[in-house]
């Protein structure tokens, strides 16, 4: 393997563990983070119409998205190249999308399914992803997932996501003048209600090379030339992470306590950690996390 994993932790933003939709894969070619895109849409995977494919329970696309990319990393060649193994992901993505048998509005499965996610980009099985390949010695990015290599932040952070985050903060300060208080904006959010449907609409700019756009893992597609790539000299210590962590450190202890800390501060992220959603009540964080952290031999 050529690696020493000295820490690894996931936690889903809910108090269910089972509704997370990050993953950690750890095998001797890779070790990744996915980051399952919070859904948007309306649809539950697999189709129940399939009986559970394998009696899986009904799942939000992101779940559904990391579930796949997991499988597909357990086959996927360990010699492959960056680029080539966002190509061989996205590919499981749409595969899996293509064998759902039924879609809204009569639309069966196959070619058809197709149709249907190209016009309800929502609905598609997305994520990010964050990989080391134990045979390449990198670290390969595709979307806003991070990285520690040795004391350099890689961040990835997206320009659209500042810009809806930056909305939802107006909105919400706005609210706020009006004589909402934060606790009642942690049992409805109308920041986050009013940028909802700007959020659905970001989709269509998904993989596309123009302003606002980015890069995601959706099973249509997407630019493998994208993927950001860190050579590991030997003897590094690498930390892979979700964007669950908005301050990462380089141990997970740290990484939660700056964490928790902004928590405390501003549970609602209008302030000092501005963002697209905020704690919700009963929840334990604003977004799922993962953490794993390894030294390179």
């Amino acid at each position: 393997m050529g690696v020493q994993i000295i820490e690894q932790f996931i936690c889903s933003k809910y108090p269910d563990q089972q509704t997370c939709e990050d993953g950690l894969f750890i095998s001797s070619d890779f070790i990744a983070v996915i980051d399952g895109v919070t859904s948007k849409g309306e649809l539950t995977w697999p189709d129940p119409s399939e009986g559970g494919s394998g009696f899986l329970p009904p799942m939000t696309s992101g779940r559904y998205a990391r579930e796949i990319l997991t499988q597909a990393l357990k086959t996927m060649e360990p010699g492959i190249d960056a680029a080539s193994a966002m190509e061989y992901l996205n590919q499981a993505l749409a595969t899996a999308a293509g064998g759902r048998r039924g879609f809204p509005g009569g639309h069966p499965g196959g070619l058809a399914s197709r149709d249907f996610l190209r016009d309800h980009p929502e609905e598609r099985l997305q994520a990010v992803i964050i990989l080391y390949s134990c045979q390449k010695k990198e670290v390969w990015a595709f979307g806003d997932c991070q990285c520690l290599i040795g004391d350099t932040l890689h961040s990835h952070s997206k320009e659209i996501d500042g810009l809806m985050a930056e909305i939802r903060c107006l909105y919400n300060q706005a609210e706020l003048i009006l004589g909402r208080s934060e606790d009642e904006l942690a049992r409805h959010d109308p920041g986050r209600a009013c940028i909802l449907p700007l959020l659905r609409r970001q989709f269509l700019l998904a993989n596309r090379d123009r302003p606002y756009g980015y890069d995601v893992l959706d099973g249509f597609a997407i630019q493998p030339h994208h993927v950001s790539v860190y050579p590991v000299p030997p003897q590094t210590q690498v930390v892979l992470s979700s964007d669950g962590y908005p301050v990462l450190k380089g141990t997970l202890a740290e990484s939660e306590k700056a964490l928790d800390e902004l928590l405390q501060k501003d549970p609602q992220c209008l302030r000092e950690n501005r963002g697209t959603k905020g704690l919700v009540k009963g929840n334990r964080s604003f977004d799922d996390r993962t953490y794993v952290r390894f030294v390179v031999l």
